[in-house]
């Protein structure tokens, strides 16, 4: 996810630098910027996800509001909401939704394994997982999170209250989503039957 970001940063950066982006796009550039150039924020490659991977014609500026469609990708000749998520994220608004199956996400990972080591303390190899952009059913992204036992349950500090997250370092859902059939284009036009009987594992 991060080399992906930065691609797409650096082509946004070259049609500024070149005078060629649109207000839409040059803001988009700026709010990007903020959200990469502050070192603190585990989710930063997420937030620039999130505004730079979208189609040439998008209207989004910056990260959506919490509670807020993050964005839309074309479905059936429409406009069609979708939620982005990347590694960790919080997803327990998912398991809330009434039709999963008529909603939709985009999902990407980004991490190295955690560092083990031998009996004799030699360290072993870590391992770089990077999963493209690929874009679900909701109902199908969480039958393959199910599949791969790959969410985990978080609670905010000080507080009694619990959210259910992806758990965004399982190698098993990583290699489950390096063979799921559709990585998400912005500017591709989606249909039903795309989204029809899939092979999720």
């Amino acid at each position: 996810m991060k080399t992906m970001v930065m691609n797409a940063f650096n082509a946004l950066a070259n049609k500024v630098k070149n005078g060629t982006a649109t207000d839409t796009e040059y803001k988009r550039f700026i709010a990007a910027c903020g959200y990469l150039s502050n070192d603190e924020d585990d989710g930063r490659y997420g937030k620039a996800f999130e505004v730079l991977i979208v189609s040439d014609t998008a209207r989004k500026k910056a990260v959506a509001p919490q509670g807020k469609i993050d964005g839309y990708f074309n479905y059936e000749g429409k406009r069609k909401a979708v939620e982005y998520k990347t590694n960790g994220g919080r997803i327990s608004t998912l398991y809330k939704l009434t039709k999963p199956e008529n909603a939709f996400i985009i999902y990407s990972m980004d991490f190295e394994t955690r560092q083990t080591y031998r009996k004799d303390g030699t360290p072993r190899p870590t391992k770089h997982y990077q999963v493209a952009p690929v874009i679900l059913k909701v109902s199908d992204f969480l039958k393959i999170l199910e599949h791969c036992n790959a969410t985990k349950v978080i609670g905010h500090e000080g507080k009694n209250d619990y959210e259910v997250a992806v758990q965004g370092d399982s190698a098993k859902l990583a290699k489950c989503l390096a063979n799921y059939p559709i990585i998400f284009d912005p500017n591709a036009e989606y249909t039903a039957d795309d989204f029809e009987d899939l092979v999720l594992f």
